[in-house]
């Protein structure tokens, strides 16, 4: 600090003396390795742009001032103005161009914009512009190799900020243009270090940019560098075509050209090849044909064991130049004086590049053995980049780079590096980009399929289609994968069966052939077994429960799983016992979830083992993270346990006193700890306990569980609350207590008060609130059709409680509007006549009924059609007239739009279901007749050529028209009879009207219990079974006609009037 206020002593009057003995005591400051100075950044930026006022005149001092700013600028962090850069960045430039010390200005030019916002520099184009000098200099315009690699790493820290897409194209071209040429005059060592300093720049590039004719040029660049010192390969041009899978699934693909090779494995007891290490007399053979001379022992030198060693796998390789290339189009150097020493500020992935680590006195093996390390570094930042290249790539462009990276030919592509790599950071890297790509690329997976056209037909055939393409590249993948486990290195071996398990996760295995996830399986397990007990391989490990967790996710249940757990239950044994070490505690519950949630009646026999395993991490761990996951195993065995008691799949006892204990060792001690943040989880495990359970439980323990419950509904937190009336709206809908006015009434209140309170406004809270609000009024409808006494002894005080609190979030987004309105269309059945009679409540009625419309024209369509069946619910209501009320007309009006001109299927027929519920033809006052008619309008509509996505639901639409026109004809009056003739004249093209005329006359034979014709049978049996009724189809008729007849003259009414026309 004493030395850089020495600066403010400097003015007009300083001479050269003082102004060298101050750079000279600065500098001296910093390069005293004893000395660390801790100098603030305003300091030091106010201090160097004073400074180099005085510095103008004297080439010495502008050197010394470029060292200085170097120095100063490693050790602090300052934050130049706008104004304050240009000039700084001006000086530089200038000092560049008058003195021959041209590595110390690029230096320092390097170091005043690294972490700057490089775009306001006005000089930009004279940096790396077409003819910048930092494009040049990368270029090779320098005679010292220094220079150049200097100007790649201060270009490497300008790239992160730069967004201009024109400057970022234009670096990128020249860039690769020198990958193809760098170096043609050069040394080895020259032109991998260029090589490296190339692959490091598009690595920063292709962490920030998406655009394609940047990342083509990328991805052609690594494509032929990946192989950097173990083998020469082209650079083939990768085009980024845009490919939906629509596009691909009509595509046809040459069979001899893209069909992946296949390798399927004869059988599980096969002696497998042992992968190749490097100790192996085979691996050095081949090193010797594949030119791995100088590669046997080039793990990454010291230089590179800090950050790099440290990236999570990464994915680089570089590139190899082009054979036969012209010299003559290289840039000429330009003769510059020799540069002065540097350290530079340095990005991830960073290497020494000191000149005495290539002494000339190296002997030519030491020479060999720095260029293979410098070769391994260079195809590690390749990898990495092309991993980073594959995260920004945009989805429908992923099959072009799968195509490149992982070709037919496997000698060409990351499964070549996987198998060859003698560096472990290079294959475990090239791993990584292998699992970005199989992520991004699982789009098109799901269109694969083995069984199109038959193994035999596909072999014949002049093309495979592209989905049979797919599965026979899915497959190959599959057993090059596994082909590669056994013998694997074990510093490799978690990282490739990370990448199985990223595969298996992706993998459509019911379209493919047999066998393939029993293979992974099987492979799985063996490794499991094999490192159980070995605490050196907790990391393969975790990556085998990874893969077990896979495999127990994907398509469930999947009968191939489901039969290898059956006949390989013992490995649950070994799950537990990896769960021994803290390392994977989490890894193996997330297996037993699964397992628990999609295959428990393979392992149904473990139940026990498995809850006293969560139970003891629940003890053990102090993790928040682990505990709340032994909770939700215990969740999972619960809705486990309650469905095998439904399908009386084990005994009620030991199920009962697996809950005692439950409640006594875990929910109740949690519950009762008010600090403690598990209490959300233990109502969750509450809330799987069951009705069948529940009902079995002693009266005292019953009550308690209530009681805690409702107790947590008071909670200061939002979670807890949330869940605890999630759990009572579990509990509510239980047939063993939902009798209980007092209960019923409490969680009334509960859920009132919970949507009320300050925490109303957190959106899932209300959400999971909302949902139990829509169960306590599916409790009161069932209630009022068993329980006459629950209906007369409810509040109507906290009835129209519970419409307000309907009222106020009725508005809300759409999950929540959702369930309110299913709430609102129950609490409207519910309504008796005494209660509708009351002023207040034909208010709560007719602003429910309008809120209901509302949303049945408006919002998601699972809102609309949950209106629609609350509709549905009103209109069963016969205290609720919609004739004489103030909202039967927007009622009529709204259901006659959507059921013509409604797009979903699903809404129209519930809108249609809605119409056909009023009892008697009063109800339908004067709407009658224009109900007939949208009825008649709508079934005339062409509902056949319905969209992709309502093609399950047009018949079950034209089916419920038809039940709606019967339920017409049969609550009409004498005096509707000539209004609703006027409506058959209309014009079919799908004799619709014959249709119509049948349903009208089965509708009056039906109510005169007349035989039906075989013709009617046929015409109205089909309709109905279509939609899975059951019997021959007229059950469903006979249950809704029988309460109301026609007059005895309907038939000849219909038929004689309908004949006229």
């Amino acid at each position: 600090m004493d030395h850089w206020s020495g600066i403010n002593a400097l003015g007009e009057g300083t001479g050269p003396t003082e102004v060298r003995l101050t750079l000279q005591s600065l500098l001296f400051n910093y390069h005293d390795e004893g000395v660390k100075p801790a100098v603030g950044g305003e300091v030091v930026k106010s201090g160097l742009y004073k400074l180099h006022r005085f510095c103008d005149a004297d080439v010495q001092f502008q050197i010394k001032w470029c060292q200085l700013a170097v120095a100063a600028l490693n050790s602090s962090q300052c934050k130049f103005s706008t104004s304050e850069l240009n000039t700084l960045v001006g000086f530089v430039m200038g000092v560049s161009k008058t003195t021959n010390f041209l590595y110390c200005t690029v230096e320092a030019l390097g170091a005043l914009l690294y972490n700057a916002d490089v775009e306001e520099v006005e000089c930009l184009e004279e940096i790396i512009g077409e003819d910048g000098m930092m494009i040049k200099l990368c270029q090779g315009v320098a005679p010292e190799k220094e220079v150049q690699h200097l100007a790649f790493r201060c270009l490497n820290n300008l790239l992160p900020h730069l967004k201009d897409e024109a400057y970022l194209l234009q670096i990128v071209q020249v860039l690769t243009q020198l990958s193809h040429y760098p170096g043609a005059t050069r040394d080895n060592i020259n032109r991998t270090r260029i090589s490296l300093g190339i692959m490091r720049c598009f690595l920063t590039i292709a962490k920030a940019v998406k655009l394609p004719s940047v990342l083509e040029q990328i991805l052609s660049t690594i494509k032929g560098n990946m192989f950097e010192g173990i083998g020469k390969f082209a650079s083939p041009a990768i085009s980024l075509e845009s490919l939906s899978l629509e596009e691909l699934s009509f595509s046809d693909t040459s069979t001899k050209q893209s069909q992946p090779r296949v390798r399927m494995k004869k059988g599980r007891n096969k002696k497998k090849k042992p992968f190749l290490n490097n100790d192996s007399e085979e691996f050095r053979k081949r090193k010797g044909n594949t030119n791995f001379r100088n590669n046997a022992n080039s793990s990454v030198t010291p230089a590179t064991k800090g950050k790099a060693a440290s990236t999570h796998p990464p994915s680089n390789h570089t590139a190899t130049p082009h054979s036969g290339t012209d010299a003559s189009q290289m840039p000429v150097p330009v003769p510059l004086d020799k540069d002065m020493g540097f350290e530079s500020k340095q990005t991830d992935f960073t290497v020494s590049t000191s000149e005495s680590e290539y002494s000339e006195s190296d002997t030519e093996e030491g020479i060999l053995n720095k260029v293979a390390g410098i070769q391994a570094r260079v195809r590690f930042s390749s990898l990495v980049a092309l991993q980073h290249c594959i995260s920004n790539i945009h989805k429908t462009s992923m099959y072009s780079v799968w195509c490149a990276f992982l070709p037919p030919d496997s000698d060409t592509g990351l499964l070549s590096i996987v198998r060859k790599e003698s560096n472990l950071k290079c294959r475990i890297a090239a791993l990584g980009a292998l699992s970005t790509l199989i992520d991004s690329c699982k789009h098109y997976f799901l269109a694969a399929d083995s069984h199109i056209g038959g193994s035999g037909q596909a072999r014949s055939a002049s093309f495979t289609p592209f989905s049979l393409t797919l599965a026979n590249a899915l497959t190959s993948l599959h057993n090059e994968l596994l082909d590669l486990l056994p013998g694997c290195h074990p510093g490799i071996l978690p990282h490739l069966l990370q990448c199985l398990a990223v595969l298996v996760v992706h993998t459509p295995y019911s379209k493919l052939h047999p066998n393939l996830i029993t293979k992974v399986l099987d492979e799985t397990c063996v490794i499991l077994v094999e490192n159980s007990n070995n605490t050196s391989q907790l990391k393969v490990q975790t990556a085998s429960l990874n893969v077990f967790c896979a495999c127990f996710t994907v398509e469930t249940p999947l009968l191939e799983v489901k039969e290898w757990l059956n006949a390989n239950g013992s490995i649950m044994k070994y799950i537990l016992e990896s769960m021994q070490y803290p390392s994977n505690y989490k890894d193996g519950l997330q297996v037993i979830c699964r397992l628990l949630r999609f295959y428990f009646t393979s392992i149904s026999t473990w139940w026990t083992e498995l809850s006293n395993q969560s139970r003891k991490l629940l003890e053990l761990s102090t993790e928040v993270l682990i505990q709340n996951m032994s909770l939700l195993v215990l969740e999972e065995l619960g809705k486990a346990l309650s469905s095998s008691l439904e399908r009386e799949e084990l005994d009620l006892g030991v199920v009962k006193a697996h809950w005692v204990d439950i409640l006594q060792t875990v929910i109740v001690p949690i519950i009762q700890d008010e600090a403690s943040v598990l209490a959300p989880g233990s109502c969750d495990i509450l809330s799987t306990i069951g009705n069948m359970v529940f009902g079995a439980l002693e009266t005292h323990t019953q009550r308690l569980i209530m009681t805690l419950v409702l107790a947590l509904t008071h909670h200061p937190t939002i979670t807890v609350v949330s869940s605890a009336c999630r759990c009572l709206g579990v509990f509510v809908t239980y047939p063993v207590i939902r009798d209980d006015l007092l209960f019923v009434a409490d969680t009334a209140n509960a859920i009132i008060r919970s949507l009320e309170d300050r925490h109303a406004g957190d959106v899932s809270l209300v959400l999971r609130v909302s949902w139990s609000l829509g169960n306590l009024s599916d409790t009161l409808v069932a209630n009022k059709s068993n329980n006459p006494m629950f209906v007369n002894d409810f509040s109507d005080l906290l009835l129209g409680r519970l419409f307000e609190v309907c009222m106020r979030w009725v508005g809300g987004n759409d999950k929540i509007k959702s369930n309110i309105v299913r709430a609102l269309g129950n609490l409207l059945k519910f309504i008796k006549k005494t209660t509708y009679e009351k002023v207040h409540f034909m208010d709560y009625v007719a602003s429910g009924v309008k809120c209901l419309l509302q949303a049945a024209n408006t919002g998601m369509m699972k809102t609309r059609w949950n209106a629609c069946y609350a509709l549905v619910n009103t209109l069963q209501n016969p205290v609720l007239n919609p004739a004489t009320s103030t909202w039967g007309e927007q009622l009529f009006t709204t259901l006659e739009d959507v059921i013509r001109t409604c797009k979903n299927y699903k809404v129209r027929i519930n809108a249609a279901l809605a119409l056909a519920q009023c009892p008697t033809r009063t109800h339908y006052g004067d709407f009658f007749l224009r109900i007939w008619g949208a009825a008649l309008a709508s079934l005339t509509q062409d509902i056949r050529e319905a969209p992709a996505n309502m093609v399950g639901y047009s018949e079950k639409l034209r089916l419920q028209l038809l039940l709606l026109l019967c339920h017409l004809v049969l609550v009409h009056q004498p005096a509707d009879r000539a209004g609703m003739v006027r409506y058959f004249p209309f014009t079919s093209s799908t004799g619709d009207e014959e249709e119509v005329r049948r349903v009208v006359v089965t509708c009056a034979r039906i109510s005169n219990n007349d035989t039906l014709t075989p013709v009617e049978v046929d015409c109205f049996g089909t309709a109905i079974k279509t939609c899975g009724e059951v019997g021959s189809g007229f059950t469903v008729f006979e249950h809704m006609l029988t309460p109301v007849k026609l007059p005895s003259d309907a038939e000849a009414f219909v038929t004689s009037d309908i004949s006229k026309k």
